[in-house]
């Protein structure tokens, strides 16, 4: 998620000259960095973890439509809220720096879709990501990411006849869990002196989300639909983050830095888009910009699906 080679360097310079127990500063230092990107990270992975990618087409009685969508979002991490370090020759090398303004992130989802009667909607969501063996963020910084989701919602339709816009009211729930494990090698030099210490990173995630979207759309050329709205969530859960210097030498001690946030429960989103439509399938795009909350309008998502040709009306719903 993050790369950890600007800070290694600055921890190799700090290390080398200093003795076992000397360093309390630097485990504080840790700790600190270790909170704050918990929290950074809490309120990215929340409004990821609301997101519902739904174009507002209808699925007509019983039907069942799946559709898939790929896209990338972004996390923006405040730099104004990164603690002040108490070793002053970390600062010097980068300070908060360390880190990236921004971080990321794929978007890969799935729906299956089920038509109900008076012109609702049901879906089940699942999402899955994970790094293939040896990625690597950057340089020799190996990762290992593994993130995990599923949710459920309803919707329903109103109006939509002639020149009136369709209003699609839905609600949602969205479960995500996931975890990243860094590890990069890094040496300390000091007076022909060198070893290879071992840098590791743990960051844990498991968040809920309940929300509630109104989009309106209609109409804007042969077979286009735009539409825009909004959602609301409120979000659970928690993110926590272990950083660990291990040391491969008894002349410095191992450093450990944790921290755990959760994320802020109101977010508000903006949502809109535009979907190519035929009478079975269509593509759509559409992107949600964060809109209340830490980070509002600098978090976003875009994505673009296809929702395939739709399955067989079941079985009792054609009797």
């Amino acid at each position: 998620m993050i790369s950890a080679r600007p800070p290694l360097a600055a921890l190799a310079l700090l290390l080398a000259a200093a003795p076992a127990g000397a360093n309390p500063s630097l485990t504080d230092d840790f700790n600190g960095m270790s909170q704050w990107l918990s929290h950074e990270l809490a309120q990215g992975l929340a409004f990821n973890a609301g997101s519902t990618f739904d174009p507002p087409a209808e699925v007509k009685g019983y039907a069942l439509q799946p559709d898939v969508s790929f896209g990338v979002g972004r996390m923006p991490l405040d730099k104004r809220d990164f603690p002040r370090l108490t070793v002053s020759a970390l600062e010097e090398r980068g300070g908060a720096g360390i880190f990236p303004n921004s971080v990321l992130f794929p978007n890969f989802s799935a729906h299956l879709r089920l038509g109900l009667p008076w012109r609702g909607d049901a879906y089940f969501r699942l999402a899955n990501a994970t790094t293939p063996p040896g990625y690597k963020l950057s340089g020799g910084m190996k990762a290992q990411v593994q993130t995990n989701s599923f949710g459920v919602g309803v919707r329903q339709h109103f109006f939509g006849e002639g020149d009136v816009p369709r209003l699609t009211v839905g609600a949602h729930y969205n479960h995500v869990r996931g975890r990243s494990r860094l590890k990069d090698k890094f040496r300390i030099a000091s007076n022909g002196f060198s070893v290879d210490d071992d840098f590791l990173g743990d960051i844990d995630w498991n968040l809920n989300s309940f929300g509630l979207t109104t989009v309106v759309s209609g109409p804007v050329y042969e077979n286009v639909t735009a539409f825009g709205g909004l959602g609301y969530n409120y979000c659970t859960g928690s993110v926590r983050t272990r950083l660990h210097l291990v040391s491969s030498t008894f002349l410095v001690q191992d450093i450990i830095g944790e921290g755990s946030s959760r994320p802020e429960q109101s977010q508000g989103r903006w949502i809109f888009g535009s979907s190519y439509d035929r009478p079975t399938w269509s593509l759509f795009s559409n992107a949600e910009v964060k809109a209340v909350g830490k980070g509002s309008y600098k978090a976003f998502i875009i994505q673009f699906g296809a929702a395939l040709p739709a399955l067989e009306r079941l079985p009792h719903a054609a009797a």
